[in-house]
């Protein structure tokens, strides 16, 4: 299991973190990142609407998918813009590499905005949230649940 979590830190430092991977979506309406190595496969497949988004990303081994979570998240246009969500969560995601969205809890502070992620759970198994504050109103929240499979 660490070789696919560490795999899986790496490939979102890679994509939605790192701004690239896009490829073209298998599902229409939808966005989707993908990161390769090894026989390793990253696939996150997301829709965004104009307050809320959901999705799933996946791991394969050999072709195989191994590794799964889904995330729903919404934020309130009037409280923060996506330009500042695309500026901030990237941001703490990248500083946060090597725990971001697992089971660890996880802050950081950017001026005006705050990253906490909160969750539970083992590595094969877990869930919790992530919040973006703005001038400490929770301005950005997603909900995740992941599993082994």
């Amino acid at each position: 299991m660490n070789k696919i979590v560490d795999f899986l830190l790496r490939a979102r430092t890679k994509t939605y973190a790192g701004q690239g991977g896009a490829v073209t979506p298998a599902l229409a309406g939808s966005k989707q990142l993908e990161y390769t190595e090894g026989e390793y496969l990253y696939r996150d497949i997301y829709y965004v609407g104009e307050r809320a988004f959901l999705g799933i990303e996946t791991i394969y081994q050999g072709g195989k998918p191994v590794w799964n979570m889904v995330y729903r998240g919404e934020w309130d246009p009037a409280d923060i813009t996506d330009e500042e969500i695309r500026e901030n969560l990237p941001a703490a995601l990248i500083a946060n590499a090597n725990t971001a969205r697992t089971n660890q809890r996880v802050e950081w502070e950017n001026g005006n905005y705050r990253y906490l992620c909160e969750g539970t759970g083992d590595l094969d198994n877990f869930s919790g949230t992530e919040t973006l504050f703005k001038g400490g109103k929770p301005s950005h929240r997603v909900v995740y649940y992941s599993s082994k499979l």
